[in-house]
């Protein structure tokens, strides 16, 4: 499993912090079942545009996400 930061505003993480206590889950848990459920709800839109042979499409759609994560802070994780 890969380690990736994310910045969250801090009082957003402070409730989520609660919330997790609250479920007995960790952050990390509530964040990946985000991840997957956003992951299920938008896969349609990558099929369809991959039926279509538009890849170049998925690939201009996917930059600016991938920007977003070079930035130096999280270069050490590079090395693990």
């Amino acid at each position: 499993m890969s380690v990736m930061s994310i910045r969250v505003d801090d009082n957003k993480r402070k409730i989520l912090k609660v919330i997790a206590s609250i479920e007995g889950k960790t952050m990390g848990n509530i964040i990946s079942e985000l991840i997957e459920n956003y992951i299920k709800k938008n896969k349609g839109k990558i099929i369809e545009l991959s039926a279509k042979n538009n890849l170049s499409e998925i690939m201009k759609m996917s930059e600016k996400s991938f920007q977003e994560w070079d930035n130096e802070e999280d270069e050490i994780y590079n090395d693990l």
